[in-house]
């Protein structure tokens, strides 16, 4: 079995595919959007198998070779067609749990036509005059005031959102009478790629120990030399220990972590799979603890509002001693938590009464000695500009850190009262 990697697989099957009647968007095929999910990348209806070797993920050539030419042998009548009926309008809170993250591709392309429905009628409104009428069909035939060539326009270049199974139906598709159409054979490839990403996903759902039955998303998927396998918490909590915090203080660079391995223990954060790398504070060099690499990443590269929305976020990022003797965190999360203290205090008036909307707080810059951020009320079309002083910063972060130790602490344990029985025993 020739290995090749992704980089290589994507030219080959670009070329072989070339002149394909599907319109291709191939670019997953390096970047590996549901690596975690099933080890594999789907392409139309053909599921290409990931492998990992010495911690590199490559291909089979021959799998490469043999779905790039069955694109490119794929027959393709245009005055074939079909039509697409799409889904109504739901909200996210009426959805089963089961539902989210389920391969429909109408349901998906009616969501993009919802959402720029949803723009359009936005634009140009007060937040007064926006009504719900985006979320029905209009005498168009689309969502509220939605007209389809503006509707195709204003997805093209947006690549990642009109990708449905690594092709782009908007290519294929045509709006007539009301009615949305596509060429059947491209209909039925999409109907089968539905089914292909179902059983991928319910085959990686199940514990390989067990055999529990595990969440959509993958939360129980867990690195391993050889992929991602699936091992529900307290599978991996029998295969892997907790950290205990027995490292903390040591400088990441010293030789006592370097003998330790990371993947001996469950991911500090997640808890629930096995951890890869040992994590570490930038800006004071101590050890963190050991984190799988979706938190790892999740720390590195998300903003740093997101990663403090976490309930565990803030304690381990205080498992930096330099850190928590400071009553600090890294220099990177300032801003986010003067941001947070502007949205929970500032406000504005209007019409003489002060306004109950959160504000929408945009940070700016850093200039003179304090950071500008910029403020609004969508709902009031009100925007105004704010200084905080980096001193304030870091009272702020202070004071951020001090109400999460409080938050950590067990609440004090309070006697009961005497039973009226056992005080007059003891009289």
């Amino acid at each position: 079995m020739a290995q090749i990697s992704p980089k290589l697989a994507l030219t080959y099957f670009t070329e072989i595919s070339a002149g394909s009647a599907v319109p291709l968007d191939l670019d997953d095929l390096v970047n590996m959007v549901n690596l975690r999910r099933h080890n594999h990348v789907v392409i139309g209806d053909i599921a290409l198998r990931c492998y990992k070797n010495k911690s590199k993920w490559t291909y089979d050539e021959r799998d490469i070779r043999r779905a790039a030419q069955a694109f490119a042998d794929f027959r393709l009548d245009v005055d074939d067609v079909v039509e697409v009926q799409l889904p109504a309008y739901r909200e996210h809170d009426e959805r089963d749990s089961e539902d989210w993250g389920r391969a429909d591709w109408r349901q998906k392309i009616a969501s993009w036509m919802f959402w720029q429905a949803r723009r359009k009628h936005q634009e140009g409104r007060s937040y007064e005059e926006w009504n719900d009428s985006w979320k029905r069909i209009g005498i168009s035939g689309l969502p509220g005031e939605l007209i389809w060539n503006e509707f195709v326009a204003a997805r093209t270049g947006i690549r990642l959102r009109e990708n449905i199974a690594n092709t782009r139906p908007l290519e294929l598709m045509t709006f007539s009478g009301g009615s949305l159409f596509l060429p059947r054979a491209y209909a039925e490839l999409l109907d089968r790629w539905e089914q292909v990403q179902e059983d991928l996903v319910a085959g990686a759902r199940i514990c390989k120990n067990c055999g529990g039955q595990g969440p959509r998303w993958g939360s129980w998927r867990t690195p391993s030399t050889v992929g991602y396998v699936t091992l529900c918490p307290p599978c991996s909590g029998a295969a892997f220990q907790r950290y205990t915090g027995h490292l903390r203080g040591v400088l990441y660079d010293s030789p006592r972590v370097r003998g330790i391995r990371a993947d001996s223990y469950l991911c500090r954060l997640c808890a629930e799979t096995r951890a890869s790398v040992w994590d570490h504070c930038h800006d004071h060099g101590f050890l963190r603890g050991p984190l799988c690499g979706s938190c790892n990443t999740f720390e590195g590269k998300s903003s740093p509002r997101s990663f403090l929305e976490g309930k565990e976020a803030v304690l381990h990022l205080l498992e930096c001693r330099g850190c928590l003797d400071r009553r600090t965190l890294p220099g990177r999360y300032y801003v986010a938590i003067a941001q947070k203290h502007l949205e929970a205090t500032e406000y504005h008036h209007h019409r003489s009464r002060r306004c109950r909307r959160q504000m929408w707080v945009t940070y700016v810059e850093l200039a003179h000695g304090a950071h500008l951020f910029e403020l609004k009320c969508w709902w009031h079309s009100q925007t105004w500009t704010k200084d905080v002083p980096v001193p304030d910063t870091f009272a702020h972060v202070r004071n951020f850190v001090d109400q999460a130790l409080a938050e950590a602490l067990p609440d004090p344990v309070v006697p009961a009262a005497r039973a009226e029985s056992d005080t007059t025993l003891l009289a």
